[in-house]
This record gives structure tokens, sequence and C-alpha cells, in this order.
């Protein structure tokens, strides 16, 4: 009963990731148990989850929905050093670590500062963590990367596990952690012991290094039956932070070194091993006691002895140290005295001076745990300097890691390389993240294709004959515009007038650039990462529009500024919703900026002001307080090559319902505006007589272009041209028609193609091609298209032969339908259709609908046609009298 009642709830709810450094909003289905953050990439069970509730919007469930398969399917899984817990991966507190080896944390302003400046030496001394202990959430204890390890040491330890758990009254109290195995693993474990993370694995290591030199005649003495006099420089070298063994050499941190560290720290450090391990005659386990410092100065402020730490080895092979660590708000692990393993290096005696024991057990770790909001503030303050000493903001830096070196198979490759490529690859503008699953792409291009017998040198000259230094050679294929250098006869990529047209991962088209700092280079209108207090557009997040972030999209309105016999028209968006009230737009502001905009210096102007101040209050005068319309910006989210020139100035030109972004970003989007009397009359002049009126001048203008002795018109590329034209001058490559189309094609059954159609392919054609292709009969087709998507219906009679409204990379979904009878309401039912219930007009207003789409498609053909003209839309449409 419980299972069928699972399937039947159907119900989409959000709530909120508990991560306070996280909040990310998550959507799931309501059965499901345990919830993964697409941000952070911790797990969690749906009921830790903050703030959840059932999701009712349509768009929204449909778009967080398809969004999260996105990152499920495409994006790579974090791995255990990407995975964030409250703000942090460990692989970001790696690079951090050599800061934090050389500065401190000033407590009046909360600022890195050197640490000479402060007094405190050279170099951070260790010793200050001495007393300190690490103690996991209980929440925290299943995250991977973070809670308990999952190497095997579960198994490996769980004999010895088990006596310690017998010992403290049969609870969990000391828990194995993960740490990464980088050759780094003892100062790794060590690190997470004292503070739970990973970022002082650096400061360990030149403190022990320094420990080893200022005190090597003592250890020398000490050591002189076990260790060859040779053999400590080998050992002081193993120290080093960047210390690489040499080939087939089983170099790395051992027992001498964790005697060392004990030291260094002034506290125990305890190995434990398997219980067999612990008993047999080989040293895999033991204690080592800092016993060249003398007792005093083991003590904690509190003037009681420091407690040991635990570490352990993760499994048989003993090649990877694990930290053993407390629970928060449980009671503190004791270790009894027979499981203590003997001191090492020192005479056993010894372990009673330097170790605290009641009823013969010792207190591992200590209650006396960092804050994690210091901790927060400490790696904020490390962050800047981290930025300025590399100009690369670090969680840009793992990001490049996770996107760009786990995407090529790279591994084990060192976090300063990784930092030295992210910072080339942003200060030449090459990377790009992408708005819909957040993931970085990389434009590259491999150095030998740009050279003579190179794949793209090859292709411009065979193609352009004598390279020339003052043309541009674009490849579409690559994303790529290069210039030509004569002096060295290679090609040289201008990644400035180049970009990525869709994303790596996931293949979406919203791809912006970088900054170093790791921010992204929005455009109007696009989807940012910070959270919206009360968004009208229901998304959750800001959008970016003029350098601020805002609640919701604008609206927008024409207005016409009239003034000693000039008229200017212009578009104002105006917010009015926002929570910040500062954000909404004034009046007054607006009106000034318009008029000395385009009316500077003129005297007597403050009237004009005026009279635009009141024609936009007419504009935002809401008869209903709920309506809300906001400008669409389906062109704005897509990268425009002409926003990387200069803007030409804006001609003075008639407002129109149809935006034509130009043949540069070939976008065209509607925009919803309230129509004046004379709109509503060209509007209703258009229903009555546009339609086949503009078919005829289409077809006469198709025939006439198809003309033996036509000349070439500006944009038509002839047959067999190169994928690599050639352009005059150094200008951003402008992409020109072809005659072919590409359309991504995705089944219900999970099938997917691409199919190279011609561009005026008519829907019967497109549903043979499906057909065809996926060997589906057309009756069982119910195409869909769009965002939301919506279905395409077959044409009505007599534009059979009209061509379908899909560009080059658009992307088509066909659901397979059982029969006949179950394609309507299939459709009409689905997540994806259910959009058209927000309309509120009546079904007997239906044909109205369909003229209105169909008037859409005619002004697509009519824009298209003045694009092929080489003029502007409303200089076409003021000559073609049809319109009329």
């Amino acid at each position: 009963m419980l299972q069928g009642s699972k399937k039947k709830d159907r119900r989409i709810l959000s709530g909120t990731c508990p991560d306070p450094k996280c909040q990310a909003r998550l959507f799931f289905p309501a059965y499901g148990v345990s919830i993964e953050c697409t941000e952070c990439g911790q797990r969690h069970e749906q009921r830790n989850l903050l703030k959840v509730e059932e999701v009712t919007d349509p768009d929204v469930v449909l778009h967080n929905l398809l969004r999260n398969a996105l990152l499920g399917v495409t994006a790579p899984k974090k791995g255990t050093e990407m995975v964030k817990v409250m703000g942090l991966s460990n692989y970001h507190c790696k690079l951090l670590s050599p800061i934090l080896t050389r500065y401190g944390m000033d407590k009046q302003t909360g600022k890195a500062k050197l640490l000479g400046e402060m007094n405190q030496g050279e170099m951070f001394d260790c010793a200050l963590l001495g007393d300190r202990a690490f103690l996991i959430d209980p929440e925290h204890i299943g995250t991977m990367g973070y809670g308990k390890d999952r190497s095997g040491s579960l198994l490996y330890l769980h004999d010895t596990l088990e006596e310690i758990k017998k010992a403290n009254s049969n609870q969990e109290c000391l828990i194995p952690v993960h740490v990464d195995g980088d050759g780094h693993c003892l100062v790794h474990a060590v690190s997470r012991a004292l503070v739970g993370r990973e970022l002082f694995w650096h400061a360990l290591r030149e403190n022990l290094k320094q420990h080893f030199k200022l005190n090597l005649d003592r250890y020398k003495a000490l050591f002189h039956d076990f260790i060859d006099a040779a053999e400590w420089e080998d050992i002081i070298n193993e120290c080093d932070p960047l210390f690489i063994p040499p080939e087939g050499v089983p170099l790395g941190l051992r027992n001498i070194h964790i005697f060392g560290l004990a030291n260094v720290l002034h506290r125990p450090i305890i190995l434990l091993d398997s219980l067999s391990g612990m008993r047999s005659c080989g040293d895999y386990s033991a204690t080592f006691l800092p016993g060249l410092v003398p007792e005093e100065k083991c003590q904690g402020k509190d003037g009681q002895l420091n407690k040991p730490i635990c570490i352990a080895w993760s499994s048989l092979g003993r090649n990877h140290y694990i930290p053993l660590v407390g629970i928060k708000r449980g009671p503190l692990p004791m270790l009894p005295l027979k499981l203590l393993p003997k001191a090492w290096g020192v005479p056993q005696e010894l372990i009673r001076k330097y170790i605290l024991f009641e009823d013969d057990s010792c207190t591992l770790g200590g209650d006396r745990s960092l804050q994690d909001k210091y901790l927060q503030r400490l790696v904020t303050a490390m962050e800047e300097i981290f930025l300025k000493k590399h100009d690369i903001h670090p969680s840009l830096v793992a990001d490049v890691h996770q996107y760009i070196y786990r995407r090529t198979g790279v591994i084990g490759i060192q976090p300063e390389d990784v930092t030295e490529a992210a910072k080339k690859a942003v200060t030449e503008n090459r990377l790009q993240k992408c708005l819909i699953c957040g993931a970085l792409s990389e434009l590259h291009v491999p150095t030998e294709w740009l050279v003579p017998g190179g794949k793209l040198y090859n292709l411009a000259a065979s193609t352009h004959g004598q390279l020339k230094p003052d043309k541009n050679y674009s490849f579409p294929v690559n994303h790529l515009v290069c210039s030509y250098d004569p002096k060295d006869d290679v090609l040289v990529p201008d990644y400035n007038l180049s970009h990525l047209t869709s994303c790596n991962w996931c293949h979406g088209t919203s791809m912006r650039h970088v900054k170093g700092d790791g921010s992204v280079v929005y455009i109007d209108g696009d989807r940012t990462n910070s959270r919206s207090a009360g968004g009208k557009c229901g998304c959750g997040y800001k959008h970016y529009w003029e350098e601020k972030e805002y609640d919701n999209l604008p609206e927008a309105f024409p207005i016409t500024l009239e003034w000693s016999g000039r008229v200017v028209r212009e578009t104002v968006y105006w917010f009015q919703y926002e929570s910040e009230v500062a954000l909404n737009s004034n009046v007054y502001d607006v009106a000034m900026k318009l008029v000395t905009k385009h009316f500077p210096g003129e005297f007597g102007s403050e009237i004009l002001i005026q009279k635009v101040v009141s024609r936009i209050l007419h504009h935002t005068a809401k008869k209903n307080p709920d309506e809300y319309t906001p400008v669409t910006v389906e062109g704005a989210h897509s990268q425009r090559v002409g926003d990387m020139q200069d803007e030409p100035t804006t001609e003075p030109h008639m407002p129109t319902k149809i935006i034509l972004m130009g043949q540069k970003s070939k976008t065209l989007h509607k925009e919803e505006l309230n129509m004046s009397k004379t709109e509503r009359s060209i509007q209703q002049n258009i229903i009555d007589n546009a339609a086949l009126s503009q078919k005829r001048k289409t077809d006469k203008l198709r025939q006439e272009l198809k003309g033996p002795g036509q000349p070439s018109v500006p944009g038509i590329v002839k047959d067999g041209s190169s994928s690599a034209p050639v352009t005059p001058t150094k200008s951003p490559f402008s992409p020109v028609p072809t005659k072919e189309k590409k359309i991504r094609v995705t089944t219900s059954d999970g099938r997917q193609a691409t199919l190279t159609l011609q561009v005026s392919v008519t829907f019967s054609e497109f549903q043979e091609s499906i057909a065809k292709e996926f060997k589906l009969p057309l009756h069982l087709q119910c195409i869909r298209y769009g965002f939301p998507p919506k279905e395409l219906h077959r044409p009505k009679v007599g534009f059979e032969n009209e061509a379908l409204p899909l560009q080059h990379g658009d992307r088509v979904s066909v659901e397979i339908m059982k029969d006949n009878k179950e394609s309507v309401p299939a459709c009409s039912t689905s997540v994806a259709c259910s959009w058209k219930a927000e309309e509120d007009e009546a079904s007997g207003q239906a044909s109205v609908k369909d003229v209105q789409d169909h008037i859409d498609l005619e002004m697509s053909s009519l824009c298209l046609l003045a694009t092929l003209m080489g003029e502007d839309v409303w200089s076409y449409a003021k000559k073609a009298t049809i319109l009329i």
C-alpha cells in the first residue's frame, strides 16, 4: 500500500539546502528521500531541507527540473575534493594553505596581514593549534569528502573501533573521516584533526622542515642507532611542500615525521591500526610524544596537558593516513590504556608525563574547536590575498580544475599549475561560464593547427590563397577568429572576437565570459546567482540590468520626445516591484536622463522634462495592482558578436511590436507593449490584408533572387564557399544565412539525432525526416519546440508550403503517441503545455490567437526579407505598400 501511494504522489516540491553558505533552492519529486544539492554537492535527507513546499507554477517546475536534469546528467559529478561544506571544498582549502603559512588575520579589521607585520614571526607557528580539536557535526557525518571515510577504513578498522565503542558505553564517538590522497595525506589528516579543514597542510610541512633543521643535532643523537646520518638530508627534504620523490624511490612522510609533528604541535599523536596490526611486532601503530619539548610548554591556557589527537591507517597497504575525530554535542571519546600503543622513539614511562589518564583512559582531541564563523572570516581574508597575488579567485581555480582538467582526464596536476593555467585562460578571454548549468568551458585551439601544415592554416590557405595581415579568417566550427602574422607566418587567434556558441557540458547557448575575480560578464536580462527575496517572475533569482541586479525584469513602453522641431522616440525600461525600494525607477531621474541624452544643454528643457514625466506616469499607472508584463529578453540571453563593438548611434524610428536584433545575432523576439489607437489600426490592417499579400510578395522575391543575371545580394554566401570566410577588414565575424540548417531532435524514449534540413523545409518534410530517422509513423508524432515547449501544429490549408519557424541550432522534442486519440490529452495535460491554461481568453477566441500566430510568422518573413535586401525592418516596411 505504501509503495502504491508513492507512485501516485507526483507532486513537485522545493526546499532550501540546509548549508548556510549554500542555501540553494532545490526541486525534487515528493517521493524523493535523499536529495543531492546541485550547487555544493552535499546529499541531504528530505526531512533536513529547509522551507519545503509544493511547487504549483508549471513554468517554474519545468525550468528547474530541466536544469536539475542537465546538472545530473551532463555536468561532472563533484569529486571528494570538490564537495562544498559551509561554502568550502577541500581543493579550495588546499589552494589557500600556502597563504596561511605567511599571513594572519587582524582581529580588529578582519583583513589579512603578513605575520611579520603582526610581530608573529615570518611563518605561522602550528604550536598555537596545540590545544585545538575538530568535532564533526552529526549532520555532516554522511557527507562525501568531508564526513566518514569511504576508502575502506570502516571495514579495516572495524575491530579497533568496536573496542573503542565498548570503552565508551557502546556509543559511537570516534569517526574516521576523509582526507584527499594527493601525497600530503599525513599533514591533511593532522590539519583536519585540528581544525576540520585541510587549511594548514602547508604550514605543517614548513614548520616540520624548520623544526628538523633547528634540532638536527638532538635528532641525530636520539636516533643514531636507527637512522644513518646520511638519511637526514632526505628526511628534511621530504618535509618540503613541493617535494616530489624520485621515480621508483619509496620516499614519503613516515614515523619519524609523525614524531616531529608531535613536537611541532606540542601534543601527542596516536597512530592506530587494525587490531591484528596493533598486536604484531611491526611499528604500524605507536604513540608519538613531544619528547623534545618541555612538559610545561605542552599545556593549554587552562594549565592542563594538551590532549592527544588520533590518526590511523586506512587499509592493509598502510599507504594512506586518515584522522579519527569526535562528534559535536556528544561525549568526548576516551581511549582505554589497553588500546594505547607503545611510545615511539622515547622511553615508555614518558607516556604518563605527556598524557593525562582518568580511570586508565585518556581523552582524545578535546572540546576546544575553532568556530565555523572564525574559519570563514579567515578564509575570506586569505582569498583577498590570493586574488591580489595571482589575479584570480581561488574558487575560479577550483572550477577550472573541476570542469576543464577533470573533463580531459588530467589527474595529479599540481594546484599551482592549475592556477597559472586558469589565470592565462582568463587573461586571454578564453574562459566562459554557462548560465544554465554553471559549468566552465574553455575556448582552446592547439598551437600546431595555426602554423603551416596545421589544420586551420591549411584550410584558410586553400580557401583564400595567399593570407593577408589586414583580414580576419573565421572558423565557425572551431568558434575561432584569427588574423595573420606575416612575420612568423602563423595564424593568431583573436579571442575578443571568438566566442563559444554552446556549453561543453549541457550544450546550452547562454555562455558568458568570466573575470578573474570569478564574476560573470552578464548582459541585460541574464539571471544571476543571487537569490531574489520576492520576484514576480518566479525563478527565485535576481536579473542583471545595466550593471545592477533586480528581483524582476523591467516593463517596457515607448515614449516620444518633441523639442525644437525634433522628434525622438525611445523605449523606457521601468522597474516598479523591487523588494529594495531604492532600485525602483524614479520617474524624474528617468525623464532627466532621456532629455539630457537627446537634448543636452537645451535652454528651457525643464518643460519637456515635465511632459516626459506626465507621459511616463500615464504609462505606469496600473488599473490592476497585480498586472505585470515584463519585457521579453530571449535576444538578450543570446551572446551577440555585436556586443563587442561600439554601439552605433541610435536613429529615430517608429516603435514596432517586432524587434529585429540584426543579422549578427539572428535573434527575433516580441515585446509586449501597450498599443495606441494608431497601432491597433495598423494591426487590424495587417490582420485583414497582410497574410496573402505578403505570401505573394515573398514568392515573387524568391523567384527574382533565383534569376541567372541577379547580382549578388549582401549576406548571401555562394555555394561551395569555405567554412572559413574572409572579411575585408579586422572586424567581428558576422554569420551569414546558409541554405541548410541543423535541428537537434530528441524523442520521448531517449533517442537523439541531428537532422540537416533545407532552410525552406516544410512541416510535412520535417515529419518525414523524423519518420525516416527514428522509424516513427507520422500519426504517432507530437512535435514540440521553444521554451516552454509548445506543440508545432500542422499548417492550415493554403499554407502547407510555408517554411517552419525553426532556426539553425534549435532543439525539438518528439513525444511518441500511443494512438491518435491519446495524442490530444497527452499534450494538453503535460507540464510543457500547461502554460496555456494561464491565459484568460475564452475558447471562442481561439481563432484570434491563430491569426496572431500567423501575423508573427508573417512578420518574421518581413524581417528576413528586409535583412536580405540590406535594409532595416522599418525602412523596408515603409516601402512595402502591400502592408497599407
